[in-house]
């Protein structure tokens, strides 16, 4: 996926729905969320590099999680310039290696969804989720976030995702995304899509018509050129 801005992962999923989990100081005339992502590590107090190597950035030039079948994650990344890098779960070190590895981590508890921070040992951490929420009736739902830009910074986890068929979400899923804090569902599809197949909301969420080809269908929904750019930095780090 593109990176590069968050008006171009907004303008390219025309028959897609979006889900805004929580973006903070977004001026649209339709609040978005603020909220932390539920589940993701804070950083106070926590596993934070020497101020000496914050000025640095974030040195992971590439960084992945998977989550496969068995329960298991693995973790890979690259990191060039950086002498050690340590993998935690919540306040656990799970896992070691050098400026380039990939490392297996079994036996964490379950959570719908598991969060791993990369510290290493020098510039700043980067946390990171499995991109997929892994549920039974909307396999292609993802995270926006977890890549890494043209100019070195990387698009937060847990703010926007994007999907398609959720008229298919199981009540189980339905209630995994509402523990994982969805807060709105921007419906970029055209009428007769949303007819013939009628998206599912997580309870509490709001459900926005956004119809990516039909401005007057849109509810209100007005993006200025700053909005894009507001979101745009609530969505990078780094």
């Amino acid at each position: 996926m593109n990176c590069h801005s968050a008006a171009a992962v907004l303008a390219a999923r025309h028959i897609a729905v979006s889900f805004v989990a929580a973006v903070s100081a977004v001026g649209a005339t339709v609040p978005l969320a603020a909220a932390e992502p539920v589940g993701a590590p804070t950083t106070a107090g926590r596993h934070v590099p020497p101020a000496a190597d914050a000025v640095q950035g974030i040195p992971f030039t590439d960084a992945t999680v998977t989550q496969r079948k068995n329960g298991s994650f693995t973790v890979s990344w690259k990191a060039p310039g950086v002498g050690s890098v340590t993998v935690y779960a919540g306040d656990r070190a799970v896992a070691r290696g050098g400026a380039e590895a990939t490392v297996t981590v079994r036996g964490l508890p379950a959570a719908d969804r598991q969060w791993f921070r990369l510290v290493p040992d020098r510039g700043e951490p980067l946390t990171l989720a499995d991109r997929s929420l892994h549920l039974e009736g909307a396999a292609n739902l993802r995270d926006v976030g977890g890549c890494r830009t043209a100019d070195g910074r990387w698009v937060k986890m847990g703010v926007l995702y994007r999907s398609n068929d959720l008229h298919a979400l199981t009540d189980a899923d339905l209630a995994k995304l509402q523990r994982l804090g969805i807060r709105t569902d921007f419906d970029l599809r055209m009428p007769s899509q949303r007819t013939k197949a009628p998206a599912r909301v997580p309870a509490g969420a709001r459900y926005i018509v956004a119809d990516a080809f039909d401005a007057r269908l849109r509810d209100g929904l007005s993006l200025s050129e700053r909005d894009l750019e507001r979101l745009r930095e609530a969505l990078l780090i780094g």
